[in-house]
């Protein structure tokens, strides 16, 4: 079996202690809503779609996973487990002031084999920015739990440009991931998303904004230091010891077949692309009542699922096989967008290799100029 015949599964369980001020969606408090009610309507989705393609990934993502209460969640993953049997990689989110020893060994015993901890940062201070309930201590404490529980995958998510972090608090951060010696680390850039409470208090002027420059020398100083400690950089903001790239995100990247389901999971799966409705409750009644909901669904052209493929495989450090990419969408790269092609390798963002095309180190810097130019007009 190979990737392109199998599927993967992303599933969006949005439970957390409380909403989280930055992030796109918003989280549900636990004691709002019924954990087992929602997590019996995702169960009821997924067969809802009929899947007969071998899983290759399962990803459970959110809010915070592991703050369900621990019969709950492990249950939920039972029930995963007796639908799909094993799958290659099996990804669990954790935060690291809501996990547990206890319920890790016991996720591992049912074949979750890769734990990806929401570090965010090692600065007491950007983590209170970030409205984070943990501090250091427990993240080097998840980590921990982790590895005792027998997870050999390991993964941490780190935040560059917080408001108010400087060049050496982000060195910090970087230099305390590499202590912990996990086997993936993600660096992401600060995203605004609208309507969030963070969004407002940016628009007031939240104190200590990272100016360009310096968000620049962030993201530059990551990629020196992750791959100074062995680390392969693989895509934009992922870096990962070999051997232990995450594929359930290989599968994005290569604009592979995706089922999404939960409230507000995107999901590409028989040629169409869905969001479902970020609504708890809508989404719970659609779903018992054996219906999908969906806040945005479509079927895109050909040209338009080239040009996906095209911006996706560009975020990966291996950028677009040539050959590869003709197979997958029947385009040649070249003839799609020869503009973009010339512009892009004359400006040294872009290096043709003459099988692969894919960004420069200096472009790394400039992958969304870049990624625009190999978007179709609206």
């Amino acid at each position: 079996m190979t990737s392109t015949d199998s599927l993967g599964l992303y599933i969006h369980v949005p439970f957390c202690q409380r909403k989280c001020p930055y992030c796109a969606f918003y989280s549900v408090p636990a004691a709002d809503y019924s954990p087992q009610r929602l997590l019996d309507a995702i169960i009821k989705e997924i067969d809802l779609y009929h899947i007969t393609e071998p899983l290759e990934t399962i990803y459970i993502g959110g809010g915070s996973p592991t703050y369900l209460p621990e019969e709950v969640l492990v249950g939920f993953v039972l029930s995963l487990r007796d639908r799909f049997g094993a799958v290659g990689e099996f990804t669990i989110e954790c935060n690291p002031a809501q996990v547990t020893e206890s319920v890790l060994v016991r996720l591992r015993q049912l074949g979750v084999n890769r734990l990806s901890i929401g570090a965010q940062s090692f600065d007491m201070e950007e983590l209170d920015t970030l409205g984070r309930l943990h501090g250091p201590d427990e993240i080097a404490a998840a980590a921990g739990a982790g590895r005792v529980a027998g997870f050999e995958n390991i993964g941490l998510d780190l935040i560059f440009a917080v408001p108010g972090s400087s060049l050496l608090s982000w060195q910090t951060s970087l230099e305390k991931v590499i202590d912990l010696d996990v086997q993936h680390v993600s660096a992401y850039s600060l995203t605004i998303e609208k309507d969030t409470p963070f969004e407002k208090r940016w628009r007031s002027g939240v104190p200590g904004a990272v100016g360009v420059p310096r968000e620049r020398a962030m993201y530059e100083l990551a990629c020196m230091r992750l791959v100074d400690a062995g680390l392969d950089h693989y895509e934009i903001s992922n870096f990962a010891k070999p051997g232990f790239q995450c594929r359930h995100n290989r599968r994005y990247w290569r604009n592979l077949p995706v089922v999404g389901v939960g409230p507000s999971a995107a999901g590409w799966y028989r040629g169409q692309r869905t969001t479902n409705i970020a609504d708890v409750n809508g989404y719970v009644e659609a779903i018992e009542a054996g219906q999908f909901f969906y806040a945005e669904q479509q079927r895109p052209l050909p040209e338009q699922i080239a040009a996906e493929t095209a911006v996706l495989n560009l975020r990966t450090l291996e950028g677009i096989d040539l050959a590869a990419y003709q197979r997958q969408t029947g385009f040649a790269i070249e003839d799609l967008f020869p503009e973009a092609m010339v512009r892009n390798l004359a400006t040294g963002l872009l290096i043709d290799t003459g099988t692969h095309i894919r960004l420069s180190s200096v472009g790394l810097s400039f992958s969304d100029t870049v990624a625009a130019d190999f978007s179709l007009p609206d």
